[in-house]
């Protein structure tokens, strides 16, 4: 059988054009996006295959991944199969050298090539560990990407896990600038129905003009001709040919190719002495469609390889030659036999040794479809029979071939396994897709209950409080109809950190006292000891610090019963915070630096980060300031490629180029970038203060107007940390403005809540701006009564 391949690119020079263009631009540091979309067969792969190749030859570093069709897959398949097919080639010792052990510690989940020495888990924020995740794998491409630039091609975008797309919007907008890579994705246009995942992705792309979208429209007659020329070895193709398989391929290359295939095929076009040669026109006898036309050859194929052929497609686009064998059920000589008969009659590609690529989705799609859907359910329960026997098996594959053959009671358990997996990928979009997708067909009561509260915890990990609020409420409850109290529990702390997320710390409180009260019978526990953690912090940010401190202690006796670390770790550093506040500075201190010293040497990242902001603000508040820059200066060695972009790590730099620096220009780049991020994981609370930060920041820029349009009518959230955080700078541009109503009613609101808390004279910033805007408006009363309420030893304390 003769192969029609065109051996050239044809008819897309512009296109190339502008993709080159585009590659250099991110060779001299310009990072690039550009997205190519098109119907299915209209060239995207050929046009990228051709810029990789050129890439290749200018020494660029250049890494391809592709997406699965199957309903369940590996998170984040393309960023791993692209950079896994990278590191076989990289001295790995040197690249994990370079790239630090933080950045590795998270990169060796998802790449165990890179897999270092790992502690237990953080009991810390899932959103920022996704984050830092991110910048890790992110830290990765700019390695690869010096000295000569990186092209990273992404196929079939349309096919894309939730994980991925969410990872691929943020790869996206942090290469734009300052860094030599090329992004290149590609994706099917016919695809993407109103309702499809991608297309907001899409058109947000468009809209803000954060890629450039390149959309391959069929080919023009010519461009049909010089295909059918290179093919048949730069033979002219007469007029009426060419107008003929324009029309019937509709200038898709794809369609072409098979359609000269079957015409071969059938002797319609073959082979002489002198060339090539054809029959007339009006006796071409060409299938009707590109199926009709596959689907043809699979009938003329052996009833034998006709089988293999199915069972390939049931595995999907890729698959493993060994695993081939076991679904066919034929011997592997007769597999490796068909198999080298679907290359030659180009239906397949070689992938790599022991490893097969339906050429096209297209072939695999119409060849999949047009089977009985018992023969595909036989077919789905031996691929899973197979997989189960593998020394390691890939639970979301595995899954994937249960659920599609209707096997739901195996099916459940194993897609909890992938779910866990999933979950600790950090890919928790793909996580909730796998529970939501099992909930309604687990049988036990009790287990569905575990679903239900888990799917609630995974949303909440993924900035979706309110809808893990519903399932941690629903699943709560069918829990303890369960005896399940202590299960429960655990999962009580989560609905409370979603309610306090959603700035209803009453709530909160309420979660976390009824998880406190049902585990303290059973003894000592880390469930426990968290539960101690989250009531002493809700103290703190309420100014009721003699509550903290007894909290964070107790939280530590208990975490050090269990062993449990890491709730022992994270307590330190409230202790230390709160007794800061109650005047014991120099404990205070201690108690932070141990919380960030040992959270270091564990692995505890997010702990680490949390004790470092607590420290380096009050340092600046008690003007250490060469402590707070050394301890900052300490955290950007150890983490520098996870960290460096960090929006909390750049709040804490624009806090110490404005309150230490006297640099508001500065503090305001910083905090710029550092608010998006936040929004993006939904960090309400925390997004809130950069705003209010930023526009303090406009204020010292006399940007007035800027400042106020930052300034919300409300606190973050109802806690007196929240509300001293919005009084101080809204006092502050009512100061610079000569608001003096504004300045008489907020100055009077502080005087209250000092009254009511003394604690808040810890906030020795906000008593001094209050006592100018008491007396800036004359009220030298009041001003002197919020100086009488002063303990002297605060004074001391706060110099």
């Amino acid at each position: 059988m003769e192969r029609a391949l065109c051996p050239v690119l044809i008819g897309r020079e512009r296109e190339l054009s502008l993709l080159e263009d585009a590659l250099l631009a991110a060779y001299r540091g310009n990072g690039q996006v550009v997205i190519v979309g098109g119907d299915a067969g209209v060239g995207k792969t050929r046009l990228t295959a051709e810029l990789q190749r050129r890439a290749r030859r200018s020494g660029s570093t250049v890494m391809v991944g592709s997406t699965t069709e199957a309903e369940v897959s590996l998170p984040y398949l393309p960023f791993i199969e692209a950079i896994g097919n990278y590191l076989t080639g990289a001295d790995i010792e040197k690249l994990k050298a370079r790239l630090g052990a933080a950045t590795c510690r998270q990169l060796g989940q998802l790449l165990p090539q890179l897999e270092v020495q790992h502690s237990s888990a953080d009991p810390g924020e899932p959103g920022q560990a996704k984050l830092r995740l991110y910048e890790a794998i992110l830290s990765l491409l700019r390695e690869a990407a010096e000295p000569k630039g990186l092209l990273l091609v992404l196929e079939d975008l349309h096919w894309a896990d939730a994980s991925s797309r969410e990872l691929l919007e943020y790869i996206a907008r942090r290469i734009r600038r300052r860094t030599r890579i090329l992004l290149l994705a590609t994706y099917r246009a016919d695809e993407l129905n109103r309702r499809h995942p991608l297309l907001p992705l899409i058109q947000g792309w468009q809209r803000t003009g954060l890629a450039e979208m390149v959309h391959l429209q069929p080919l023009p007659a010519s461009g049909v001709a010089g295909m059918v020329s290179a093919i048949f070895d730069n033979a002219p193709v007469e007029p009426d040919l060419r107008d003929f398989l324009h029309q019937r391929s509709e200038g898709n290359p794809f369609v072409l190719e098979e359609l000269l295939k079957a015409a071969i095929d059938r002797g319609d076009i073959f082979l002489t002495a002198g060339g090539w040669d054809r029959k007339a026109v009006h006796e071409l006898r060409l299938p009707p469609t590109v199926k009709h036309a596959i689907l043809l050859r699979v009938e003329r194929m052996s009833e034998e390889q006709a089988e293999i052929l199915r069972a390939a497609a049931v595995l999907g686009r890729s698959f493993d030659y060994g695993l081939l064998v076991g679904v066919s059920g034929h011997n592997r000589q007769d597999v490796l036999n068909a198999l080298r008969s679907f290359v030659q009659d180009q239906l397949m590609d070689e992938e790599a040794p022991g490893r097969y690529r339906f050429r096209h989705a297209l072939t695999r799609e119409a060849i999949h479809d047009d089977m009985i859907a018992p023969e595909r359910e036989r077919l789905h329960v031996c691929a899973a029979g197979c997989l189960r026997e593998q020394a390691t098996v890939n639970k979301h594959e595995l899954a994937y071939h249960l659920m599609a053959a209707g096997r739901w009671e195996e099916a459940v358990p194993v897609a909890i396994e992938a779910a866990k997996q999933a979950e600790a990928d950090r890919a928790y979009a793909d996580t909730a897709m796998l529970y939501e997708r099992i909930v309604e067909h687990v049988a036990d009561p009790c287990m569905r209950a575990d679903v239900l509260a888990n799917l609630g915890r995974i949303y909440v990990f993924d900035g979706e409080t309110r809808r893990g609020q519903r399932y941690l409420e629903e699943g709560i409850e069918l829990l303890e109809q369960c005896g399940k109290a202590q299960e429960a529990a655990g999962f009580r702390l989560w609905l409370g950190r979603c309610y306090w997320l959603q700035a209803r710390p009453d709530l909160a409180r309420r979660e976390y006292e009824s998880a406190r009260r049902t585990l303290e019978p059973f003894g000592a526990s880390e469930g426990l000891a968290l539960a101690y953690v989250r009531l002493a912090g809700l103290s703190g940010f309420d100014k009721d610090h003699q509550a903290g401190v007894e909290l964070a202690t107790r939280a530590v006796e208990i975490a050090e019963a269990a062993g449990a670390d890491a709730a022992r770790i994270f307590a330190y550093g409230y202790i230390g915070d709160n007794l800061e506040a109650l005047g014991q500075v120099e404990e205070g201190f201690n108690w932070l630096d141990r919380s960030y010293r040992e959270a270091v040497e564990h692995g505890y990242e997010w702990i680490a980060n949390v004790a470092l902001y607590n420290s380096v603000s009050d340092s600046v508040h008690h003007s250490r300031i060469r402590q707070a820059k050394e301890l900052m200066a300490d955290f950007r060695a150890r983490f520098q490629n996870v960290t460096m972009r960090d929006a909390s790590f750049l709040h804490m730099q624009a806090f110490l180029a404005m309150r230490a620096d006297g640099d508001p220009e500065r503090a305001r780049v910083l905090l710029e970038s550092a608010l998006p991020q936040a929004q993006e994981l939904g960090e309400t609370l925390f997004a809130g203060r950069m705003r209010l930060d930023l526009a303090y920041v406009y204020t010292a820029l006399d940007r007035l107007a800027d400042a106020r349009r930052q300034m919300g009518d409300q606190p973050a959230s109802p806690e007196r940390n929240e509300v001293m955080y919005l009084l101080y700078t809204r006092l502050a541009i009512n100061l610079a403005d000569g608001d003096l109503e504004a300045l008489r009613s907020d100055s009077r609101k502080v005087l209250d809540l000092v009254v009511e808390a003394p604690a808040l004279w810890s906030e020795i910033y906000l008593i001094d701006r209050t006592i100018d805007a008491l007396v800036r408006v004359g009220d030298h009363a009041s001003a002197r009564k919020l100086l009488d309420t002063a303990p002297m030893d605060r004074f001391k304390a706060n110099p």
